[in-house]
């Protein structure tokens, strides 16, 4: 259960006259819902998302650190509440994130993330990710270190939530310090009982003055459900190909052009 929701639902509802009126008009139990304030319980799915569209936020954003949360909320516009109309993608959404767990569950865990930078043409990016299950969907979380180890750079970090569509891994995820980019990654899925590397494709912007949109191959490689955060994120960074702190498996996985005959960037299974 979440720890903020509680705090961050009573700043939303310090915008009205009263509780009684919050409930009034989300057709909420008066009772049921003073636990949400009050944190013994977590709202269902259905009237999560009635809360999120009532008082116009994203249920990501309601389940922020509450700092963030305030200083988000101060800068939205306000209009006493917003009646949003869901719109087809988030309606649509709401089934498959919860319909995709337990294909996901396999996949709950850390990885090191490898990726041709965007940024940094020529170098390969290594970061951390999570996959982990919330009571809505799974989830993920990705930190990424933009420079060499001891150099300085600047960091990324992005979160989102990954589905499953057919018989492929999707990802879409924001990057949450800037809010200036979305990311969507499409994986093969593990063929193995053993998940040790999932391959596919990413498409994003480029760090630069140009903003240009890229897409390059991706390669996960799986580190298990608990580790040293602080020993793992140490050897993430910015590395030149042929690089020991990327195996080679990684790296035949990530590298290669376009076909000339198709144009297409095409993935290489884990």
């Amino acid at each position: 259960m979440s720890r903020e929701l509680p705090e961050n639902l009573r700043l939303l509802c310090s915008y009205y006259p009263s509780i009684a009126e919050v409930c009034r008009k989300l057709g909420a139990n008066r009772s049921q819902f003073n636990r949400y304030l009050s944190g013994q319980t977590q709202p269902s799915l259905r009237l999560m998302r009635k809360i999120c569209d009532f008082f116009g936020v994203e249920e990501a954003e309601l389940l922020m650190p509450h700092a963030q949360f305030k200083e988000l909320i101060r800068l939205k516009p306000q209009s006493g509440g917003a009646e949003i109309e869901r719109n087809q993608l988030r309606n649509e959404a709401e089934g498959i994130l919860q319909a995709s767990i337990p294909q996901l569950e396999a996949y709950a865990g850390f990885y090191f993330t490898y990726y041709n930078s965007m940024s940094n043409p020529g170098k390969i990016l290594k970061g951390l990710t999570k996959i982990y299950r919330t009571p809505y969907s799974m989830n993920i979380k990705t930190l990424e270190v933009i420079g060499r180890r001891g150099h300085g750079g600047f960091t990324c970090k992005y979160q989102g939530s990954c589905y499953m569509l057919g018989d492929r891994l999707f990802i879409t995820a924001l990057e949450t310090l800037t809010r200036n980019e979305a990311i969507q990654i499409i994986l093969y899925p593990s063929y193995t009982n053993r998940i040790r590397y999932l391959g596919g494709i990413m498409s994003g912007v480029s760090a630069h003055a140009t903003r240009a949109p890229a897409a390059t191959r991706i390669a996960m490689e799986f580190l298990g459900r608990r580790i040293d955060l602080r020993r793992s994120l140490a050897l993430c960074g910015l590395f030149d190909p042929g690089s020991s702190e990327v195996p080679d498996a990684v790296e035949r996985m990530i590298s290669g052009h376009s076909s000339p005959a198709s144009h297409l960037l095409m993935a290489t299974p884990g």
